[in-house]
């Protein structure tokens, strides 16, 4: 069936809009982390305030006053990271008990954007799955492969945000084309 004949039910809304805002956010650290929090950003920004007061200090003890800093905002992206595992569990659960509200790419009669449409979730889903593996073993698993795990996990950010971008141009697509109404209903589920 494809999506624009489909309504949204009150589970599946909660757990696309937690999904969604919860992934943004974790998207906000990792875009703070890279940029103004960055640890020699703030390791100079302190460098040049404490020689504004006579104070000298070196890089390396600057640097671990700076990831001091920003270790309350990535605290948050760890807690984020255990809350979207749990998001994602349920919509898995939810996904096997009502059904997969995506197209089916196996389809056989399916036509090409539906068959799209399907490969991108199936490959979204199991990207995150992999991100929120690699983000749990980071914090949680054997300090011998956190560095593997973290390159991995680090490229997760290039898949996000294309999804985000092939997601918001669908909607677009659908929108102004012949399938009006998917945003509306994914706000109201009618």
């Amino acid at each position: 069936m494809p999506l624009e004949n489909k309504n949204f039910s009150l589970k599946h809304r909660l757990l696309h809009w937690g999904i969604a805002f919860t992934v943004l956010f974790m998207m906000l650290t990792v875009f703070l982390r890279l940029t103004w929090l960055e640890k020699n950003n703030v390791a100079a920004i302190i460098q040049d305030n404490l020689k504004a007061l006579n104070i000298s200090l070196n890089q390396d003890d600057a640097i671990k006053i700076a990831k001091q800093i920003r270790k309350p905002m990535w605290d948050w992206h760890i807690y984020s990271g255990y809350f979207l595992i749990g998001l994602y569990v349920l919509r898995m659960i939810n996904l096997y008990f009502s059904g997969i509200i995506f197209p089916n790419p196996f389809h056989r009669a399916g036509k090409l954007k539906q068959k799209i449409q399907g490969w991108t979730y199936i490959i979204f889903y199991f990207l995150m799955s992999v991100s929120l593996i690699t983000g749990f073993f980071i914090v949680n698993g054997p300090t011998e492969y956190k560095d593997f795990l973290e390159t991995i996990h680090v490229q997760s950010i290039y898949y996000v945000v294309l999804f985000i971008i092939l997601h918001m141009s669908g909607l677009l697509i659908s929108e102004f084309s012949n399938e009006k109404g998917i945003v509306s209903k994914m706000i109201h589920g009618k």
